[in-house]
Protein backbone atom coordinates (compact mmCIF):
# COMPACT_ATOMS: atom_id res chain seq x y z
CA UNK A 1 0.00 0.00 0.00
CA UNK A 2 1.08 3.64 -1.00
CA UNK A 3 2.17 6.33 1.22
CA UNK A 4 -0.97 8.22 -0.68
CA UNK A 5 -3.40 5.40 0.07
CA UNK A 6 -2.31 5.01 3.74
CA UNK A 7 -3.20 8.79 4.18
CA UNK A 8 -6.52 8.43 2.54
CA UNK A 9 -7.81 5.04 4.40
CA UNK A 10 -7.08 7.00 7.74
CA UNK A 11 -8.95 10.21 6.15
CA UNK A 12 -12.32 9.63 8.25
CA UNK A 13 -10.08 8.87 11.39
CA UNK A 14 -8.09 12.18 11.47
CA UNK A 15 -11.43 13.85 10.48
CA UNK A 16 -12.58 12.23 13.20
CA UNK A 17 -9.66 12.71 15.82
CA UNK A 18 -9.48 16.93 14.62
CA UNK A 19 -13.03 17.55 15.54
CA UNK A 20 -12.98 15.56 18.71
CA UNK A 21 -9.60 17.70 19.45
CA UNK A 22 -11.23 21.37 18.43
CA UNK A 23 -13.75 20.41 21.73
CA UNK A 24 -10.80 19.10 23.86
CA UNK A 25 -8.74 22.66 22.99
CA UNK A 26 -12.13 24.60 23.92
CA UNK A 27 -12.17 23.08 27.20
CA UNK A 28 -8.89 23.72 27.73
CA UNK A 29 -9.17 27.15 27.07
CA UNK A 30 -12.14 28.17 29.66
CA UNK A 31 -10.30 25.69 32.54
CA UNK A 32 -7.35 27.51 32.02
CA UNK A 33 -8.77 31.52 31.45
CA UNK A 34 -11.14 30.75 34.75
CA UNK A 35 -7.57 29.24 36.37
CA UNK A 36 -5.51 32.08 35.37
CA UNK A 37 -8.33 34.99 36.97
CA UNK A 38 -8.33 32.53 40.49
CA UNK A 39 -4.61 32.86 40.42
CA UNK A 40 -5.00 36.48 39.83
CA UNK A 41 -7.80 36.98 42.59
CA UNK A 42 -5.33 34.81 44.99
CA UNK A 43 -2.74 37.44 44.15
CA UNK A 44 -4.16 40.21 44.23
CA UNK A 45 -7.11 39.15 46.99
CA UNK A 46 -9.92 40.38 44.82
CA UNK A 47 -12.12 37.52 45.49
CA UNK A 48 -13.85 36.75 42.75
CA UNK A 49 -13.76 39.46 40.21
CA UNK A 50 -10.65 37.63 37.34
CA UNK A 51 -12.10 34.61 37.76
CA UNK A 52 -15.82 35.90 36.50
CA UNK A 53 -14.06 38.33 33.94
CA UNK A 54 -11.95 35.70 32.21
CA UNK A 55 -14.80 33.21 32.48
CA UNK A 56 -17.39 35.30 30.77
CA UNK A 57 -14.01 36.02 28.30
CA UNK A 58 -13.21 32.53 27.59
CA UNK A 59 -17.14 31.80 27.29
CA UNK A 60 -17.94 34.39 24.78
CA UNK A 61 -14.23 33.89 22.57
CA UNK A 62 -16.45 30.43 22.25
CA UNK A 63 -19.46 31.45 21.50
CA UNK A 64 -18.71 34.33 19.39
CA UNK A 65 -15.22 34.91 18.58
CA UNK A 66 -14.71 30.96 16.58
CA UNK A 67 -16.90 32.38 14.08
CA UNK A 68 -15.19 35.48 13.05
CA UNK A 69 -11.81 34.56 13.43
CA UNK A 70 -10.66 33.51 10.16
CA UNK A 71 -11.83 36.91 8.65
CA UNK A 72 -9.45 38.59 11.61
CA UNK A 73 -6.18 36.81 10.27
CA UNK A 74 -7.32 37.59 7.15
CA UNK A 75 -7.51 41.59 7.81
CA UNK A 76 -4.44 41.11 9.81
CA UNK A 77 -2.75 39.81 6.56
CA UNK A 78 -3.62 43.16 5.09
CA UNK A 79 -4.62 41.32 1.75
CA UNK A 80 -6.44 43.69 -0.12
CA UNK A 81 -3.02 45.28 -0.07
CA UNK A 82 -1.83 43.40 -2.92
CA UNK A 83 -0.25 44.20 -6.24
CA UNK A 84 -2.63 44.27 -9.27
CA UNK A 85 -0.43 43.79 -11.42
CA UNK A 86 -0.48 39.90 -10.11
CA UNK A 87 -4.08 39.43 -11.59
CA UNK A 88 -3.07 37.23 -14.26
CA UNK A 89 -1.05 34.85 -11.19
CA UNK A 90 -3.93 34.86 -9.29
CA UNK A 91 -6.28 33.63 -11.75
CA UNK A 92 -4.01 31.32 -12.74
CA UNK A 93 -4.00 29.64 -9.17
CA UNK A 94 -7.57 29.69 -8.90
CA UNK A 95 -7.59 27.84 -12.12
CA UNK A 96 -5.15 25.29 -10.66
CA UNK A 97 -7.42 25.03 -7.28
CA UNK A 98 -10.75 24.45 -8.95
CA UNK A 99 -8.72 21.69 -10.88
CA UNK A 100 -7.29 19.91 -8.37
CA UNK A 101 -10.63 20.57 -5.94
CA UNK A 102 -12.19 18.81 -8.70
CA UNK A 103 -10.30 15.60 -9.10
CA UNK A 104 -9.95 15.55 -5.30
CA UNK A 105 -13.71 15.36 -5.55
CA UNK A 106 -14.20 18.43 -3.06
CA UNK A 107 -17.30 20.09 -3.11
CA UNK A 108 -17.24 23.16 -0.68
CA UNK A 109 -15.84 26.24 -1.56
CA UNK A 110 -12.72 27.29 -0.67
CA UNK A 111 -11.16 31.17 -1.72
CA UNK A 112 -7.72 32.14 -2.82
CA UNK A 113 -6.33 35.38 -1.25
CA UNK A 114 -3.45 36.58 -2.43
CA UNK A 115 -0.63 38.52 0.36
CA UNK A 116 1.77 41.14 -0.37
CA UNK A 117 4.91 39.52 0.30
CA UNK A 118 8.27 38.34 -1.36
CA UNK A 119 8.81 34.76 0.54
CA UNK A 120 7.08 31.96 -0.84
CA UNK A 121 4.13 30.84 1.20
CA UNK A 122 0.60 29.62 2.17
CA UNK A 123 -1.83 29.84 4.87
CA UNK A 124 -5.41 27.94 5.10
CA UNK A 125 -8.12 29.10 7.69
CA UNK A 126 -11.74 28.08 8.39
CA UNK A 127 -13.80 26.57 10.38
CA UNK A 128 -16.91 24.36 8.82
CA UNK A 129 -17.79 23.77 5.47
CA UNK A 130 -17.16 26.98 2.64
CA UNK A 131 -15.81 29.11 5.51
CA UNK A 132 -12.32 27.89 4.07
CA UNK A 133 -9.73 30.29 2.55
CA UNK A 134 -5.79 29.89 1.41
CA UNK A 135 -4.19 32.67 1.35
CA UNK A 136 -0.63 32.89 -0.93
CA UNK A 137 2.15 35.51 -1.31
CA UNK A 138 2.40 36.98 -4.14
CA UNK A 139 6.22 35.51 -4.05
CA UNK A 140 4.56 32.15 -4.40
CA UNK A 141 2.95 33.40 -7.65
CA UNK A 142 5.46 35.01 -9.77
CA UNK A 143 8.65 32.40 -8.44
CA UNK A 144 6.41 28.95 -8.45
CA UNK A 145 6.57 26.51 -11.74
CA UNK A 146 3.47 25.24 -12.01
CA UNK A 147 3.69 21.64 -10.75
CA UNK A 148 5.35 23.22 -7.73
CA UNK A 149 2.17 26.12 -7.24
CA UNK A 150 0.06 22.41 -6.85
CA UNK A 151 2.12 20.66 -4.82
CA UNK A 152 1.85 24.64 -2.55
CA UNK A 153 -2.08 24.27 -3.30
CA UNK A 154 -2.61 20.50 -2.54
CA UNK A 155 -0.12 20.74 0.88
CA UNK A 156 -2.78 23.67 1.87
CA UNK A 157 -6.02 20.97 0.40
CA UNK A 158 -4.92 18.07 2.31
CA UNK A 159 -5.06 20.47 5.49
CA UNK A 160 -8.83 21.37 5.08
CA UNK A 161 -10.12 17.92 3.88
CA UNK A 162 -8.91 15.92 7.15
CA UNK A 163 -10.02 18.94 9.47
CA UNK A 164 -6.11 20.06 10.29
CA UNK A 165 -7.27 23.79 9.15
CA UNK A 166 -10.31 23.74 11.12
CA UNK A 167 -8.39 22.63 14.46
CA UNK A 168 -5.59 25.53 13.82
CA UNK A 169 -8.28 27.65 13.17
CA UNK A 170 -9.95 26.45 16.55
CA UNK A 171 -6.69 27.06 18.64
CA UNK A 172 -6.28 30.42 17.28
CA UNK A 173 -9.88 31.52 18.28
CA UNK A 174 -9.33 30.44 21.57
CA UNK A 175 -5.58 30.67 22.99
CA UNK A 176 -4.21 32.76 19.87
CA UNK A 177 -7.26 35.10 20.38
CA UNK A 178 -5.53 37.69 23.23
CA UNK A 179 -2.52 38.24 20.53
CA UNK A 180 -5.31 38.64 17.86
CA UNK A 181 -7.72 41.24 19.79
CA UNK A 182 -4.54 42.84 20.89
CA UNK A 183 -2.82 43.65 17.40
CA UNK A 184 -6.47 44.43 15.82
CA UNK A 185 -6.52 47.21 18.95
CA UNK A 186 -3.21 48.74 18.52
CA UNK A 187 -3.34 48.29 14.61
CA UNK A 188 -6.93 50.35 14.88
CA UNK A 189 -4.91 52.86 17.44
CA UNK A 190 -2.65 53.64 14.36
CA UNK A 191 -5.68 54.63 12.55
CA UNK A 192 -6.60 56.45 14.18
CA UNK A 193 -3.77 58.68 14.98
CA UNK A 194 -3.19 58.96 11.45
CA UNK A 195 -6.60 60.09 10.48
CA UNK A 196 -5.95 62.63 13.78
CA UNK A 197 -2.66 63.79 12.07
CA UNK A 198 -4.39 64.18 8.61
CA UNK A 199 -7.21 66.07 10.22
CA UNK A 200 -9.78 63.73 9.26
CA UNK A 201 -11.35 63.45 13.16
CA UNK A 202 -12.02 65.72 15.85
CA UNK A 203 -10.17 65.80 19.17
CA UNK A 204 -13.61 63.87 21.16
CA UNK A 205 -13.50 60.99 18.61
CA UNK A 206 -9.17 60.44 18.45
CA UNK A 207 -9.39 60.54 22.91
CA UNK A 208 -12.60 58.08 23.29
CA UNK A 209 -11.32 55.42 20.65
CA UNK A 210 -7.74 55.71 22.18
CA UNK A 211 -9.34 54.75 25.51
CA UNK A 212 -11.55 52.10 24.27
CA UNK A 213 -9.12 50.16 22.49
CA UNK A 214 -6.16 50.96 25.10
CA UNK A 215 -8.25 49.57 27.48
CA UNK A 216 -8.97 46.39 25.13
CA UNK A 217 -5.01 45.86 24.72
CA UNK A 218 -4.49 46.39 28.54
CA UNK A 219 -7.32 43.60 29.13
CA UNK A 220 -5.99 41.10 26.28
CA UNK A 221 -2.66 41.41 27.67
CA UNK A 222 -3.43 39.54 30.69
CA UNK A 223 -4.66 36.63 28.66
CA UNK A 224 -1.82 37.09 26.31
CA UNK A 225 0.35 33.96 28.48
CA UNK A 226 -2.39 31.89 27.11
CA UNK A 227 -1.63 32.87 23.17
CA UNK A 228 1.54 31.61 24.20
CA UNK A 229 0.96 27.99 24.71
CA UNK A 230 -1.17 27.92 20.90
CA UNK A 231 2.01 26.14 19.64
CA UNK A 232 1.95 23.49 21.85
CA UNK A 233 -1.35 21.98 20.33
CA UNK A 234 0.14 21.55 17.18
CA UNK A 235 1.58 18.06 15.95
CA UNK A 236 4.62 17.64 13.53
CA UNK A 237 3.21 14.54 12.12
CA UNK A 238 0.66 17.33 9.95
CA UNK A 239 3.22 18.95 7.91
CA UNK A 240 4.83 15.85 7.32
CA UNK A 241 1.72 13.97 6.03
CA UNK A 242 0.50 16.92 3.72
CA UNK A 243 4.05 17.08 2.65
CA UNK A 244 3.83 13.51 1.75
CA UNK A 245 0.50 13.82 0.20
CA UNK A 246 1.69 16.08 -2.61
CA UNK A 247 4.89 14.43 -3.10
CA UNK A 248 2.58 10.74 -3.93
CA UNK A 249 0.52 12.85 -6.27
CA UNK A 250 3.01 14.98 -8.15
CA UNK A 251 6.45 13.35 -7.21
CA UNK A 252 8.77 13.66 -4.58
CA UNK A 253 11.36 15.84 -6.88
CA UNK A 254 8.42 18.48 -7.30
CA UNK A 255 7.87 19.33 -3.08
CA UNK A 256 10.99 18.75 -2.58
CA UNK A 257 12.17 21.81 -5.12
CA UNK A 258 8.85 23.59 -3.67
CA UNK A 259 10.65 23.39 -0.37
CA UNK A 260 13.99 24.54 -0.83
CA UNK A 261 12.47 27.14 -2.93
CA UNK A 262 10.41 28.41 0.12
CA UNK A 263 13.61 28.52 1.93
CA UNK A 264 15.70 30.22 -0.19
CA UNK A 265 12.92 33.07 -0.61
CA UNK A 266 11.52 33.64 3.00
CA UNK A 267 11.49 36.95 4.05
CA UNK A 268 10.10 37.96 7.23
CA UNK A 269 6.59 39.70 7.43
CA UNK A 270 5.97 43.07 8.73
CA UNK A 271 3.58 41.68 11.63
CA UNK A 272 4.49 39.38 14.13
CA UNK A 273 2.89 35.91 13.38
CA UNK A 274 4.78 33.50 15.79
CA UNK A 275 1.53 32.43 17.52
CA UNK A 276 -0.33 31.85 14.82
CA UNK A 277 2.89 30.19 12.70
CA UNK A 278 0.96 26.80 12.49
CA UNK A 279 -1.31 27.92 10.18
CA UNK A 280 1.59 28.94 7.63
CA UNK A 281 3.36 26.34 5.14
CA UNK A 282 6.54 27.45 6.10
CA UNK A 283 7.30 29.84 9.27
CA UNK A 284 6.53 33.30 9.10
CA UNK A 285 9.07 34.55 10.51
CA UNK A 286 11.71 32.06 8.51
CA UNK A 287 12.98 30.67 12.36
CA UNK A 288 12.58 26.96 11.06
CA UNK A 289 14.13 27.63 7.65
CA UNK A 290 17.42 28.94 9.60
CA UNK A 291 16.90 25.55 11.95
CA UNK A 292 16.24 27.44 15.38
CA UNK A 293 14.34 25.31 17.70
CA UNK A 294 11.74 27.10 20.28
CA UNK A 295 11.11 24.97 22.93
CA UNK A 296 7.51 26.42 23.01
CA UNK A 297 6.76 26.23 19.17
CA UNK A 298 9.35 23.49 18.64
CA UNK A 299 6.55 21.15 17.71
CA UNK A 300 7.01 22.92 14.25
CA UNK A 301 9.35 21.24 12.02
CA UNK A 302 12.00 22.82 10.13
CA UNK A 303 12.39 22.88 6.25
CA UNK A 304 15.04 20.95 6.15
CA UNK A 305 13.57 18.18 8.24
CA UNK A 306 10.47 18.10 6.30
CA UNK A 307 13.13 17.30 2.89
CA UNK A 308 14.48 14.60 4.91
CA UNK A 309 11.54 13.53 5.99
CA UNK A 310 10.86 13.62 2.24
CA UNK A 311 13.83 11.60 0.82
CA UNK A 312 13.72 8.88 3.74
CA UNK A 313 9.91 7.81 3.23
CA UNK A 314 9.68 8.01 -0.23
CA UNK A 315 12.17 5.94 -1.90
Amino acid sequence: MTKLAEIKKTKLDRKLSNTISMYIVIVIFITLSILLGLILDTLLKTVVVFTIVFGLFSLLQVLFGLSVVEKIIIRLMSLKSYNKTIDVEVKVAKDLLNELKSSLNIQSDIELMPINSPSINTLAVGRGEHTHTICITSGALKKLQTEELKALLLHELYHIIHKDTDYLTTVSGTFGSPMLIYKLSREKIAKLRKAWNEGKINRRKIANGVVLHSTIMVVSTLFIPLSFLSNVFVSVSKEFDADLFAAEILGKEVMIKLLSKAMENCYKFDTEFSFIRYHFFVDPNCTDAQGKINFISGTYPSIEERIKHLENTLM
